[in-house]
């Protein structure tokens, strides 16, 4: 474990979840390998999408990791300059971290310099063991490689079970070279990035990447676009500050870590998602709605079409219930 690890910050948080088929994962596999098919690993790459001048993102399919997407749930993003490239988050495998590396060298002969993992999730750690393996160091915030050492074992474990041992064959928890606290300009390509760190209170160890040349901000999990935001880490506690701190960019363009490519005004769009989850919640507690009835009357249905809104919202509304509750308890 990495010096300077801060112990403990992981033992609440909640294992990492994959979709939990081991037994038909393993016949679906049997039948594919009987067909001579690849299985989920057959799945192409996407093609590098120009998001500004030298700036590329490679679209995730959204949803869960399973054999539809082949694992490719989230964005990607590299930055292109005049000394090489940075990498912005790699994929759920090491397959799938080769292949952002093939679809780096698709575009430029300019070499890797570093990677950048914006936040602990099984869907964007475990393609940075092909990085790792060609010498490229690896950039994170300390507080999201102490839950990347607590938690991810485990994830690893469970995608071997979900996608199978060819697909991951290779993947593993790496060590990161560069562990951050606060945000800087970092200055690696010949290109002025922006490590945006938020404040402690907001969601544990994420961090986003300013492109100051074109004004991109490349999110990572801080921001979603039409997919409800997973509260797990947090309870939603600071996550607001977070925002309005990134819409103070005033970015022309936005890559989320989920969802379609944006603007800085998808920010308060997200943003909404947490005042209406708020807002729901005080009036439920106000009119001594119980935590059991919470499922039948939390529903905020003009969210409904966003992303894993059906396993996903009503957690966050667990979470924010018991955060409200105990803030009014403690005034």
């Amino acid at each position: 474990m990495p010096s300077g690890y801060l112990p403990g910050v992981a033992e609440a948080v909640a294992p990492c979840r994959a979709r939990r088929t081991p037994g038909i994962a393993r016949i679906v596999a049997t039948l594919f390998a009987a067909l001579g098919m690849a299985g989920p690993a057959s799945a192409a790459a996407p093609a590098p999408t120009v998001v500004a001048p030298g700036v590329y993102a490679l679209p995730g399919q959204g949803g869960e990791i399973g054999w539809t997407n082949a694992g490719s749930v989230a964005n990607v993003a590299f930055v292109v300059g005049p000394r090489g490239v940075i990498v912005i988050d790699s994929g759920a495998s090491r397959r799938q971290g080769d292949e952002i590396i093939a679809a780096v060298a698709s575009v430029t002969r300019q070499p890797i310099r570093l990677l950048v993992l914006t936040h602990a999730a099984q869907e964007v750690v475990f393609g940075a063991a092909a990085f790792q393996t060609r010498g490229i160091p690896i950039l994170m915030s300390r507080n999201a490689a102490a839950l990347m050492a607590a938690r991810c074992d485990g994830c690893l474990a469970r995608l071997r079970e979900v996608m199978g041992e060819d697909f991951m064959t290779g993947s593993r928890v790496v060590r990161p070279d560069r562990l951050v606290e606060r945000t800087h300009t970092l200055d690696v390509i010949g290109r002025p990035l922006r490590i945006v760190v938020p404040a402690d209170a907001s969601p544990v160890g994420m961090l986003a990447v300013l492109d100051v040349t074109t004004r991109t901000l490349i999110a990572g999990n801080l921001v979603s676009i039409d997919r409800i935001p997973d509260l797990r880490d947090t309870g939603g506690a600071g996550w607001r500050d977070a925002l309005a701190s990134l819409a103070a960019t005033r970015c022309a363009h936005l890559v989320p870590a989920y969802g379609r490519l944006g603007n800085c005004g998808d920010i308060a769009v997200l943003d909404g998602y947490f005042e209406a989850l708020d807002e729901r919640v005080r009036g439920l507690l106000h009119d001594g709605v119980g935590l059991g009835e919470l499922t039948a009357r939390c529903e905020l249905p003009q969210f409904a079409s966003w992303d894993r809104y059906p396993d996903l919202h009503m957690q966050n509304a667990n979470r924010a219930y018991l955060r409200l509750e105990r803030a009014l308890f403690l005034n």
